[in-house]
């Protein structure tokens, strides 16, 4: 008996050691490691890991439901949302994930981390009616960053008819003495001129494109203000802009500018022909 009650002890005592595993499995930088601790041995995770499969080639892969509230599945939403703009956004056109509804993820062994998620979205500027859907967000895993891969349908997205505002504000702006500038859109106070909001619609639109290619599962990116924009000569019937933009990074705080070159038309729609990275800043607490 004494030696039964000795062996459960010390089986016992190697599971409570057992680091937690992350909630979100995710290769371990040897660098982030803090000194004096030490990974989580394969065999700890297969322990503390309840939802897992094994597929044809041995590897573990991992699938669980997420509050569709938290943090994890508002990135994937946030994703989707960019993904959208690229293809559909206009001056006149912005869509926004309203909700997300349902939420998974799974590990795809060493692929990546793949979101499947149901979910709301309307045309923010149109004030649309709400279209349901649902899509597959992954998060590719390696060397170098690689943007979320979105898959979805989106035959049912609801998409008003905008060609007439369009055509308008292209002809508008396309005239030789009507180029615009500006600067710090919103200002201080939220305000925006309403002359200036087409511009903050098409810069936003532009500025998915960049946030989706940085996004990864560490960020979580809105667009804050744009802090200057500038009309360039037409061409090729192309109205261009040059804009530089504040990117918040509401995960790091920090506030990052980028410089966009980018064109539109209401044939050719949003296009990024040129991106550059400039210095960041973090932000302060108004007490600072």
């Amino acid at each position: 008996m004494y030696w039964f009650c000795m062996v459960g002890l010390i089986l016992f005592s190697q599971l409570w050691l057992c680091p937690a595993a992350p909630s979100s499995p995710a290769p371990l930088d040897p660098r982030s490691i803090p000194q004096g601790e030490v990974q989580c041995p394969s065999s700890c995770l297969l322990l503390v890991y309840n939802n897992e499969s094994m597929s044809e080639e041995g590897l573990v892969m991992t699938s669980r439901d997420l509050n569709p509230d938290y943090y994890e599945a508002r990135r994937a939403g946030n994703a989707v949302q960019h993904y959208i703009n690229t293809l559909y956004g206009s001056p006149f056109r912005l869509y926004l994930v309203n909700q997300v509804h349902k939420a998974r993820t799974e590990a795809m062994a060493d692929t990546g981390m793949k979101y499947f998620l149901e979910f709301s979205v309307k045309d923010w500027v149109g004030e649309s009616s709400e279209w349901r859907g649902s899509v597959e967000v992954l998060y590719p895993r390696g060397e170098t960053q690689a943007p979320p891969q979105v898959q979805g349908s989106w035959g049912g997205l609801p998409q008003l008819n905008i060609s007439d505002k369009e055509q308008e504000f292209y002809q508008r702006y396309s005239a030789a003495d009507s180029a615009v500038s500006g600067k710090d859109i919103p200002d201080s106070y939220g305000n925006i001129d309403p002359e200036m909001k087409p511009f903050w619609h098409l810069a936003r639109v532009a500025a998915s494109f960049v946030m989706l290619n940085e996004s990864n599962e560490n960020t979580l990116y809105n667009m804050a203000q744009v802090a200057k924009i500038t009309q360039l000569e037409t061409q090729d019937d192309q109205l261009r802009f040059e804009l530089e933009v504040l990117l918040h990074d509401m995960v790091s705080q920090e506030i990052i500018r980028w410089r966009l070159l980018i064109s539109w038309s209401p044939a050719g729609g949003v296009k990024v022909l040129e991106t550059e990275l400039l210095p960041r800043c973090h932000c302060k607490s108004p007490t600072q």
